[in-house]
């Protein structure tokens, strides 16, 4: 019989990928959505949309009990907001989807992130169980926490921890083209201090293959870290994006970007991780095909996503 998947984020910029690939290989998909564009953008993928928020907790319950794998890739990311309100809500929609799954083994792979976990002091790789930092971002750490939880109570818990820079598919609203869009509008390419500190990223379709794989092959209670390029630094990446947009790379004090970027975006473009992938690639199989990120800025997607907001900014 063929399996259900419900995904919560599925008009998003991973998760309708998730939910493409998922009809791909033959399951039945579901996925939550807010309103009509999203219902639409989900039929057209052969997606079932389920209309509801990360608020709707009825509604994730109702879907996450008839579903045989969830994946949850919804987030607030209204980052005006205090991070621990973001977080909050993201622990009661977990709550929500778990609770009706106790008891069945079925499986929810819940999405986290990389910049949690202490850079190493030798400025190597981190790993799944590295330890996590107290910084601006250590909250979404509760999340993973209460999802494990439920690993005690007979449901199928995995995390996936996503790295800063998911790129690719000339995608205009992730943190790439945020940084593309600034520059333009400054007419500076930024990056904090010496820019020394690296920074993992991931091709979108690759990050996409990892939830499948997740849900296919995983342990009940394992994290992974979904990344495929560990080494690139900010000053690379802000002077990629001065290439492309025809601006000098120039560096500012932390104190600086707070002013112009506001605490999250500032502290986003100093973090250090170089979070290793070895554990999907090894145990999974997992092969990320993409192409690096600078690749991506300097011949890739990201041209046309210039070469537009370009356009929007003298109009």
């Amino acid at each position: 019989m063929t399996k259900t998947i419900f995904v919560t984020g599925a008009t998003g910029y991973i998760g309708r990928i998730v939910a493409q690939k998922a009809v791909q290989q033959g399951y039945t998909v579901r996925g939550l959505s807010r309103r009509e564009e999203g219902d639409q953008l989900l039929r057209s993928l052969r997606v079932t949309p389920v209309r509801g928020d990360l608020t709707t907790l009825d509604v994730l319950s109702h879907e996450a009990k008839n579903a045989d794998i969830v994946f949850h890739l919804a987030f607030d990311h209204d980052f005006s907001k205090p991070f621990q309100e973001l977080v909050d809500l993201d622990i009661a929609a977990i709550n929500a989807l778990a609770t009706s799954m106790i008891g069945t083994n079925k499986r929810l792979v819940i999405t986290s992130g990389t910049g949690f976990v202490q850079a190493d002091p030798q400025g190597g790789e981190t790993f799944e169980d590295s330890p996590l930092t107290t910084g601006y971002f250590a909250a979404r750490a509760q999340s993973e926490q209460n999802a494990f939880a439920y690993a005690q109570r007979g449901v199928h818990v995995n995390v996936i921890r996503l790295p800063q820079y998911i790129y690719g598919r000339s995608n205009k609203n992730g943190f790439t083209a945020q940084l593309i869009k600034k520059a333009i509008e400054s007419s500076q390419s930024l990056y904090l201090g010496n820019g020394e500190h690296c920074a993992s990223e991931v091709y979108v379709d690759d990050a996409a293959d990892l939830y499948l794989l997740v849900a296919q092959k995983a342990t009940s209670g394992e994290i992974y870290n979904g990344t495929s390029k560990t080494s690139t630094n900010y000053q690379q990446l802000a002077t990629a994006i001065g290439d492309l947009v025809q601006v000098p790379a120039l560096s500012i004090s932390f104190e600086d970007a707070v002013a112009r970027w506001g605490p999250f975006l500032a502290s986003f473009v100093s973090i250090e991780n170089r979070a290793s992938s070895r554990k999907a690639v090894e145990t999974l199989g997992w092969q990320p095909r993409g192409p690096d990120l600078l690749t991506e800025i300097r011949t890739g997607s990201y041209v046309a996503v210039a070469e537009e907001f370009k356009r929007n900014e003298k109009a």
